[in-house]
């Protein structure tokens, strides 16, 4: 009987201890989380997972938060696609303008005709959605490819609740140890 009685409460520590120590996991991955992509102004971690981690696994930063000046090209591009896919799917105005020059030019089909335009006019398109709400745009950085202070980058972008899926191809300059986006093109490829 004694025996027994040790026996449930060793098992009764064991299964306290380590639920406790499941919890502590959970936190540590939220602080790893949140070490690599920032607190975003506390917006669902969740979001971030989804939003901006590509299939290469490109991260933004590097978990020994390395400065912007250690950062290497490839490090700082994807810190763009990081805003512009953040930018559009939050409805962050200034987020997402921020991410092109002023004379960027974007190539774009709207409302069935081609079009070329400003940053200031694709920016438009979100004014009247609320900002900081998720508006149901996911993004995905498909690749990036670096030559010397040139660059191109393949984003897809996807609206489940509208079965849409957009490709953007983008093109990226540096500008001092900043790299902006000087012009953009994008296509529907989900078979509409």
């Amino acid at each position: 009987m004694k025996y027994l009685l040790y026996l449930m409460s060793f098992l009764s520590f064991f299964l306290v201890f380590s639920q406790a120590n499941k919890n502590h996991n959970k936190i540590n991955e939220q602080q790893l989380l949140i070490t690599i992509y920032g607190n975003q102004n506390s917006k669902k971690i969740i979001n971030y997972d989804k939003s901006f981690v590509s299939e290469s696994k490109l991260f933004y930063e590097s978990l020994e938060k390395k400065s912007p000046t250690q950062l290497s090209d490839k490090e700082k591009i994807g810190f763009t696609l990081k805003n512009y896919i953040e930018g559009s799917s939050y409805n962050n105005l200034e987020q997402l303008e921020s991410v092109f020059t002023e004379n960027a030019t974007l190539y774009l089909t709207v409302g069935g005709e081609f079009k070329s335009l400003t940053p200031k006019e694709y920016v438009a398109f979100f004014k009247d959605a609320e900002k900081g709400k998720f508006n149901g745009r996911y993004g995905k950085v498909l690749s990036i490819e670096v030559v010397k202070d040139i660059a191109t980058a393949k984003v897809e972008i996807s609206i489940p609740e509208r079965k849409m899926i957009y490709i953007d191809l983008l093109l990226l300059k540096k500008i001092g140890d900043n790299w902006k986006i000087i012009s953009k093109t994008a296509t529907r490829v989900d078979g509409n």
